[in-house]
């Protein structure tokens, strides 16, 4: 993703940080395609960490400190609280913002980035969800990737038809994109995607081969039940539109577990219990890969 560099004390002179989060930089969509990178001392730092404005900030969009390289404090501090440190001589696609560029400039920023000559006009575009699971391949214009960032919505272009498509738009299967990134070529793209119901025409999740059970796996069958069944076909729909059954499900499995007999038990009611938080986390709306991103904040 493209990086765009701030200085905190520019934004002392207009909005506050927090502010710019919600006012441009989510509202303009940037936050799809950029990445946001903060200059800051350690006193200021140490603020927003207080005010625990930083952790807001970081759980919407792309964040980095950008701190010298020696300065093994600061370091230290970011590590702390899972937060990533930018080298500015590591990176060299970074655009600094101050409040002579034209906001409408960075809205096109990604469109000038990428290279849609080589391919007449077309990018091969790479889906996958928010588990990684790669759902799709598809083609985007211009006008098509336009489409997606103004709207969020999945708009590809149809080779076979000649036109612009969203996706969903009549099955009902849509895709919320999340990310948009480019490959080192510039010439291709990977969305990541919120997939509401299946990718595939024919039915099936992913146009490619049925992922290996696992837990991401279990996921997404759990939402596709919470989505598209009734509450009379599926035990899951009735756990989602019953908080406190599912939530004294979660405590008598929890009671069960700590009492286990031997390892099978054991084996036993740890799949029941995971079940259950599985259907917890769906209703809530809180992907496996948030949970491993914040195990992996800890670990760091």
């Amino acid at each position: 993703m493209i990086k765009l560099k701030i200085n905190i004390n520019d934004m002392e002179k207009g909005m506050a940080l927090p502010e710019f989060i919600e006012e441009v930089f989510i509202k303009r969509n940037w936050d799809l395609f950029l990445s946001l990178v903060i200059e800051i001392d350690k006193e200021q730092l140490i603020e927003l960490i207080d005010k625990k404005i930083i952790n807001q900030i970081s759980h919407k969009v792309d964040l980095y400190i950008q701190i010298e390289e020696d300065n093994n404090e600061l370091k230290g501090l970011l590590k702390k609280y899972g937060i990533e440190i930018f080298y500015p001589d590591y990176d060299q696609k970074v655009i600094d913002l101050n409040y002579y560029i034209n906001y409408e400039s960075i809205d096109n920023l990604l469109l000038k980035t990428l290279d849609f000559k080589k391919q007449n006009g077309l990018i091969p575009t790479i889906v996958q969800d928010l588990n990684n699971t790669v759902l799709m391949l598809a083609y985007s214009s211009e006008d098509s990737l336009k489409g997606t960032i103004s709207t969020r919505r999945a708009t590809y272009f149809s080779r076979s038809r000649n036109k612009i498509w969203i996706k969903g738009e009549q099955s009902g299967n849509i895709q919320i994109v999340r990310k948009v990134y480019y490959d080192c070529d510039t010439d291709a793209l990977l969305f990541q995607v919120e997939q509401i119901g299946v990718a595939c025409h024919t039915g099936s999740y992913s146009c490619f081969q049925i992922p290996q059970f696992s837990i991401p796996y279990l996921y997404n069958v759990i939402n596709r039940r919470i989505e598209n069944a009734s509450s009379s076909e599926s035990y899951t729909k009735q756990l989602s539109e019953d908080y406190k059954l599912l939530i004294s499900k979660i405590r008598e499995e929890s009671h069960e577990l700590i009492n286990f007999t031997d390892r099978d038990n054991l084996i036993w009611e740890i799949a029941d219990l995971t079940y259950f938080i599985l259907v917890l986390m769906a209703t809530q709306k809180i992907t496996p890969r948030e949970i491993l991103n914040e195990l992996w904040r800890r670990n760091r």
